[in-house]
């Protein structure tokens, strides 16, 4: 399949603060020069996505403070607490109406990387498949490119039914696996390091 013009891609980076495993908010965190959430948006924006969107809720205020020089679009999830589903339906909410396909990513794990992101947009525009992940050695990432099809299911999600994963599963013989960089997790480690020190 070809299109007439290239393919617009929006990113919806999920960043409801709750951080419960790590006992305080990851997004805030020091990692390297910057916040945790500043690194992911600067990959995000720096890549070839035509569109940024944060989803925001615990510690909105303080989100909205780091990234205030960085021209993405900010929303707070009133329902961030209810899980993971409503942040990506809030995010879908703000996608622009001309966009081909969005990648879902969370904001506090640092899986934000631009190169692996160009790939995901590469990949997509080639063959057009419903879901493409990302990973190395088969091992599925956290990044996860939709296309516009399935944006009807994405605002059909619950936690009930699982979420985001209840489609990976459905369309897993139509997704595709681009592989990240040895470097991208090397440079992850380190990040998570940083944070654990911290």
């Amino acid at each position: 399949m070809t299109r007439m013009n290239p393919d617009s891609v929006s990113i919806i980076v999920l960043a409801p603060g709750l951080s419960t495993r790590f006992g305080r908010n990851r997004l805030l965190e020091p990692a390297g020069e910057r916040t945790m959430i500043e690194s992911v948006v600067s990959e995000c924006m720096t890549s070839k996505a035509d569109q940024v969107i944060v989803v925001c809720g615990h510690d909105a205020d303080k989100v909205k403070s780091v990234l205030k020089d960085y021209k993405c679009d900010i929303v707070f999830d009133e329902d961030y607490q209810k899980g993971e589903s409503y942040s990506v339906k809030k995010g879908l909410s703000r996608v622009n109406g001309d966009a081909d396909a969005v990648i879902v990513l969370p904001g506090d794990s640092g899986v934000a990387d631009r190169k692996t992101i160009n790939a995901m947009i590469r990949e997509y525009s080639s063959c057009y498949a419903p879901i493409i992940t990302e990973g190395y050695r088969a091992n599925y990432g956290r990044a996860i490119l939709f296309d516009k099809n399935l944006f009807g299911e994405l605002n059909g999600l619950t936690e009930e039914s699982e979420g985001l994963a209840s489609l990976l599963v459905k369309y897993r013989s139509k997704r595709r696996l681009i592989k990240s960089s040895e470097a991208l997790l090397l440079r992850l480690d380190r990040r998570g390091s940083l944070l654990r020190r911290s």
